[in-house]
C-alpha cells in the first residue's frame, strides 16, 4: 500500500473570514471544521482539545503553545503554519500534509499518525513517544534531537532528513532507509537492537560501528 494523499475536493475549500471565530464556535458546537480554507491566524496558548478538522487548508496560520489534545485531523493541508510548542497528545492525523511547517517543540505523543507527509518542515525537538506511525513519509525536513521513542512503525519513508541526537529508544528502525538522512548521535538502547534492519550508507555504518567497540581500519594501514 503507498501512502494516501488527502482527499480535498476539487473545487477549492471556501475561503473564512475570521478563521479563529469560526474555529470556537465548531468547538462549541462540538463539530469539525469541513471543506474551509483558514488563512493568516495568529493564535496563543489557546484550549484547543478536540478541535477536529476534515478536508480542509490551514495556510500562513500560526498556533503556538496551544492544547489541542485528541485532536482529529483528516484530509487536512497545513501550509507555512507554526505550532511549536502546542500540545497534540492523543491526537489523530490521517491522509494529511505538512508543507513547510514549523512544530519546534510540539508534543505528538501517544498520536495515530497514518498516511501523513512533512515537506520542507522544521520539527526540531518534537516529542512523537508512544505514538503509532504509519505510511509516513519526510522529505527535506528536521527533526533534530525529536522524541521517538516506544513507537510502532509501519512503512516509514525518510528522504533528505536531519534526525541528529533523535531518541529512536525502543522504536524499530527495521526497513527505514537512512542513506540520505544525518544520523549521528542517535539514541538506542546498549544492545543497538532499534538497528537492526535499518538501511545506512558507508560512512552512517562506520560511525555506528564506534557503538559495538569496532574499529575500522583500512587494508594495509
Amino acid at each position: 500500500m503507498k501512502r494516501q494523499e488527502p482527499l480535498i475536493e476539487t473545487e477549492p475549500p471556501v475561503e473564512v473570514a475570521d478563521g479563529k471565530e469560526l474555529i470556537e464556535k465548531k468547538l462549541r458546537e462540538e463539530l469539525p471544521l469541513a471543506g474551509v480554507k483558514i488563512s493568516e491566524i495568529v493564535v496563543e496558548e489557546e484550549n484547543y482539545e478536540r478541535i477536529g478538522a476534515r478536508r480542509t487548508v490551514f495556510e500562513n496560520c500560526r498556533f503556538l503553545a496551544c492544547d489541542m489534545e485528541r485532536c482529529e485531523f483528516s484530509d487536512v493541508i497545513f501550509r507555512r503554519c507554526d505550532f511549536s510548542n502546542t500540545n497534540f497528545r492523543r491526537g489523530y492525523f490521517k491522509r494529511c500534509l505538512f508543507e513547510n511547517c514549523k512544530g519546534v517543540g510540539v508534543k505528538m505523543t501517544e498520536c495515530l499518525i497514518s498516511h501523513v507527509r512533512f515537506s520542507g518542515c522544521m520539527f526540531s525537538y518534537a516529542n512523537l513517544d508512544g505514538s503509532k506511525l504509519e505510511y509516513l513519509e519526510a522529505a527535506e525536513s528536521s527533526f533534530r534531537a525529536a522524541g521517538i521513542s516506544d513507537c510502532f512503525c509501519r512503512e516509514i519513508r525518510w528522504e533528505h532528513v536531519e534526525l541528529s541526537e533523535v531518541n529512536f529508544f525502543k522504536t524499530s528502525l527495521r526497513k527505514m532507509n537512512f542513506t540520505t538522512c544525518e544520523i549521528g548521535g542517535i539514541l538506542i538502547s546498549d544492545d543497538n537492537s532499534e538497528l537492526d534492519g535499518a538501511e545506512v550508507n558507508l560512512f552512517q555504518a562506520v560511525e555506528l560501528s564506534k557503538r559495538l567497540g569496532i574499529i575500522i581500519k583500512e587494508e594495509g594501514a
